[in-house]
């Protein structure tokens, strides 16, 4: 199952260089898209357009919709494999890459590289979440009854909230 991105759109708007196996990389691309994403669409909507991208079902709102989540998967993506394409576990234990002709980063310098990623996912996720209150008209799933677990339905202001509803004005 893909998850809102490719390999492609990841080495395309990421920081992830090709030389990076996709095998290394994938793990976070999936936790990303459930960890930031899904509690912003809710389970049942985030079902539902993640089977869509899948089955190439999506329509032009939802094509919108997933251009929109597609880069905060990417820098979640990237900003999670940092530490573990930093250091990884092996049989020895946690050791960092020492490849030829590199050296690994300091753990500062990956700390920064870590909070940077996700400075940028932020920004996208702001965007995101921007795009879901817009367009909640167009995306009929997303303000489902079903959809009970979005944190982004609730900031919806309510159409019907007047100055007159249940209030007692003195």
């Amino acid at each position: 199952m893909d998850y809102f991105i490719t390999q492609n759109y990841l080495v395309s708007n990421s920081p992830i260089t090709q030389n990076v196996s996709a095998k290394d990389i994938i793990p976070f691309v999936g936790t990303s898209s459930e960890m930031y994403v899904q509690p912003l669409l809710g389970s049942y909507f985030y079902n539902h357009i993640l089977s869509a991208y899948n089955a190439q079902t999506l329509n032009a709102d939802e094509i919108t919709l997933v251009e929109k989540i597609q880069p905060v998967v990417a820098w979640r993506a990237a900003a999670d494999a940092v530490y573990a394409l930093t250091y990884q576990l092996k049989n020895k234990g946690l050791s960092t890459q020492n490849g030829e002709n590199s050296e690994p980063a300091e753990a500062e310098q990956v700390v920064m590289m870590k909070r940077h990623y996700d400075q940028k996912a932020e920004f996208y996720q702001k965007r995101l979440v921007q795009h879901l209150i817009l367009n909640k008209d167009k995306l009929p799933e997303f303000t489902a009854d079903a959809n009970t677990d979005s944190e982004v339905v609730d900031m919806i202001p309510n159409d019907d909230a007047g100055y007159n509803n249940d209030m007692l004005m003195i």
